[in-house]
């Protein structure tokens, strides 16, 4: 009996001890628009496991996958997020360490538009840049972004982000369709 209270208090204390961190957070994702034509920037919610980290989390989780909840489970189980299919990553310096260099980087080395349903390689940067905008942090609404990727690629993707870095952040920057 002894021991059976003392492996529920240890899972309780672990439950507790590691419930303090998981949150619900806000994010943009560029979702596949499922035949209307064009990428949808999309406001989710996502479980974040990191939320009181001091990470912008927000950031990180533009290339989450997302598989939503539907009333047909069998055929609808593709990850909508572009950025999660197609390889756009995206990261930030650590916001809560005040010796941190202010940074935000987009991660495309592992870039594959053959796995975006049919849209532009163009629209689907550009949509996630347009995430990025929205859930950016106060402290990082003025830092340039900083492109990783390979260098057959370099060329288009610098020209979108030196225009992103240059586009005043508080206006859009990727207007899909009405």
């Amino acid at each position: 009996m002894k021991s059976l209270l003392l492996v529920t208090f240890l899972f309780i204390s672990v439950r507790l001890c590691w419930a303090g961190e998981s949150s619900l957070t806000v994010t943009f994702q560029p979702l596949d628009g499922l035949g209307a034509g064009d990428v949808v920037v999309s406001q989710v919610t996502c479980h974040d496991w990191s939320a009181h980290s001091g990470m912008a989390t927000a950031i990180d989780l533009i290339s989450a996958k997302n598989v939503p909840p539907s009333n047909n489970p069998k055929e609808a189980t593709q990850d909508l997020n572009l950025a999660s299919r197609c390889g756009v990553g995206f990261g930030a310096s650590d916001l809560g360490d005040p010796k941190a260099k202010a940074e935000l980087i987009m991660d495309v080395t592992e870039f594959d538009v053959t796995k975006g349903g049919g849209y532009e390689r163009e629209e689907i940067i550009r949509a996630s840049l347009e995430c990025l905008r929205r859930c950016l942090p106060e402290k990082l609404v003025n830092v340039d972004v900083t492109l990783r990727c390979v260098e057959s690629e370099r060329g288009w993707l610098e020209k979108i982000v030196a225009e992103f870095n240059a586009h005043d952040r508080t206006k859009v920057f990727y207007k899909q369709a009405e």
